[in-house]
């Protein structure tokens, strides 16, 4: 027990001399750096926007702003013509513009010293030849500077019909139509305002308009008008006062646009012959009440008949006297003349119509062409058709009977 307690005493005294040593080299080594240290000084920093004075004890420029807080760019300029290391001094800093080049992707900023173009040509804008820049290109930038690159757009000016394409950054209706070259006439008509800004797709229209007068005889057209006529039977019709046309002067005023006629008005009319209106007779007398007796004159053609002897497709009838002619010849219509084709007043039975013909007396004249013009039309007679047969004596024996003629569909 007692050996262990000398040894610890021994180890003790060690380890206090070793802390005296280092407590002596600590001190030795504080007494050496103070001495090693320079003396601090004043560093006036000025910028142009901000200044700032620091304690400093450094030598260096670059150190000295890095303490103050300062950040340099590769384009900053720093003024060392009034700086003494060591000295009570002043540092200035030159700083590079800070500029933006803007178009329709947005702004781009940095700092930059050069001319408007170069800017651009940093920021990677391309300029084309109808954009439009918001400064001159060769002139310098400044700090704050916002560079606008106005991108042009298609525009169109319809002039006189025809289409001039165009491209514009900016401007008013008015700038494109002196950029196209044209000149607003006194007949011209311009589609918009000529302060209206303008705008991408835009057509302006510029159209030439005349208006000329000119007067015209024109016809005007009879009317048509009916009345009832109870001397001709039912679906008779027969025109009793023909229609005439009538006359009169019209002034018109046309309207071109761009040489080609747009629209027609009438200014004026003025009537120089009345017309006459058309006047048709309708029949209103009954249908004769028939029975076929024996066999047709006429065997032109087959009809096909009821139990009486009547036809029974029919569209109309006309009842009236027959009278009958004979002769040979050629008919009116160019036809000849002979038993079934019949003369008829064509304002009635027109030329060619087929015919089905029974006499009250129960005489069929049968099937028939109406092929001619019969005398009794400019007669104010019951006749309605003049029948054709072979003879004088069969004529004779026909003499006049009231007939109903049917007009076949």
């Amino acid at each position: 027990m007692i050996l262990k307690l000398k040894k610890r005493a021994q180890a003790t005294g060690i380890v206090k001399k070793i802390v005296a040593i280092a407590l002596v080299l600590a001190i030795l080594c504080t007494i050496t750096a103070f001495a090693a240290e320079p003396a601090s000084y004043l560093v006036e920093l000025d910028d142009g926007t901000t200044k700032t004075t620091i304690q400093t004890s450094s030598t260096s420029p670059e150190k000295i702003l890095s303490e103050a807080g300062y950040e340099l760019t590769a384009l900053d300029e720093l003024d060392l013509s009034k700086f003494i290391p060591g000295e009570d001094s002043f540092i200035g800093i030159e700083r590079s513009p800070l500029v933006g080049v803007n178009d329709v992707k947005g702004t781009v900023y940095f700092t930059f010293d050069g001319t408007v173009a170069q800017a651009i040509d940093v920021a990677d804008i391309e300029v084309g030849e109808n954009d439009l820049i918001n400064y001159s290109e060769d002139q310098r930038v400044t700090d704050g500077m916002i560079i606008s690159v106005a991108r042009a757009f298609p525009i169109a000016v319809a002039y006189h019909g025809k289409h001039i394409s165009l491209e514009m950054a900016v401007g008013t209706v008015a700038d494109a139509i002196e950029k196209a070259g044209v000149t607003v006439g006194e007949n011209d008509v311009v589609s918009h305002d000529y302060d209206e800004v303008l705008s991408s797709g835009m057509v302006i229209f510029i159209d030439e308009v005349v208006y000329e007068t000119k007067t015209v005889k024109e016809t005007i057209k009879f009317e048509k008008t009916t009345k009832k006529d109870s001397k001709l039977t039912v679906g008779t019709k027969k025109i009793t006062t023909k229609g005439e046309d009538g006359e009169k002067e019209v002034v018109y005023k046309e309207k071109y646009v761009n040489g080609v006629l747009i629209d027609t008005m009438v200014e004026s009319e003025t009537v120089t012959k009345k017309p006459v209106t058309q006047v048709t007779s309708v029949g209103t007398k009954k249908v004769y009440d028939v029975k076929a007796k024996g066999k047709a004159i006429s065997t032109m053609g087959t009809v096909e008949l009821d139990s009486n002897g009547i036809p029974k497709n029919y569209t109309q009838v006309v009842s009236g006297s027959a009278t009958a002619y004979y002769g040979g010849g050629t008919t009116a219509s160019g036809r000849p003349a002979k038993v079934g084709h019949v003369a008829v007043n064509p304002e009635i039975i027109p030329y060619g119509t087929k015919l089905y013909i029974v006499a009250t007396d129960g005489t069929v004249y049968g099937y028939a062409i109406a092929a001619d013009t019969g005398g009794f039309v400019n007669h104010s007679t019951n006749t309605v058709v003049d029948v054709y047969l072979d003879t004088y004596d069969d004529c004779v024996q026909w003499g006049r009977k009231n007939v109903n003629v049917y007009i076949l569909g």
